[in-house]
């Protein structure tokens, strides 16, 4: 069965508004773990903040934590850490979430996964041809070999 052209519409215009849907902005992250994961460690600038251990990664931690609890924003955090830093201790760019662009390859991917198997049910759907109706020059004419091979079936049909 061959999907329908209105089935095939509402699937891509599913897979446009989940793709709409990521490219939407996002609130800041207001906890102090996903504050931890977008800052790296100023003392080596290899880990971010929520999987290194030194001092300087612990006692960060603990002044994320609580400007946290007393309700401060994450970007105030994170441009109050990068005026004292710089701006290398971001490890994610400002305004920028990578989970977004997970969402959109996802609805990339489902979008290729429809296509395809559309074209695969349009092919399954249309009847296979036979070699023997086909006219092309593929095929060879006939000659001695294949007169004398029909001669001799038909006389084991007799």
């Amino acid at each position: 069965m061959i999907p329908s052209r209105t089935t095939l519409r509402t699937a891509a215009l599913a897979s446009l508004a989940v793709t709409l849907t990521a490219c939407a902005p996002t609130p800041p992250a207001a906890s102090a773990r996903a504050i931890e994961g977008r800052l790296l460690a100023p003392c080596c600038w290899t880990q971010t903040l929520d999987t290194h251990e030194s001092e300087l990664a612990t006692a960060l931690r603990d002044e994320i934590r609580t400007r946290v609890t007393r309700g401060e924003r994450a970007d105030a955090i994170e441009d109050d850490l990068a005026a004292r830093y710089g701006e290398r201790i971001r490890a994610v760019p400002r305004g920028r979430d990578p989970r977004a662009h997970v969402v959109v390859l996802v609805a990339l991917a489902m979008a290729a996964a429809l296509v395809l198997l559309a074209r695969t049910m349009r092919r399954w759907s249309t009847p296979p041809t036979r070699a023997h109706d086909r006219t092309d020059a593929t095929l060879r004419p006939r000659d001695d070999t294949d007169r004398r091979l029909d001669d001799e079936l038909a006389r084991l049909d007799d």
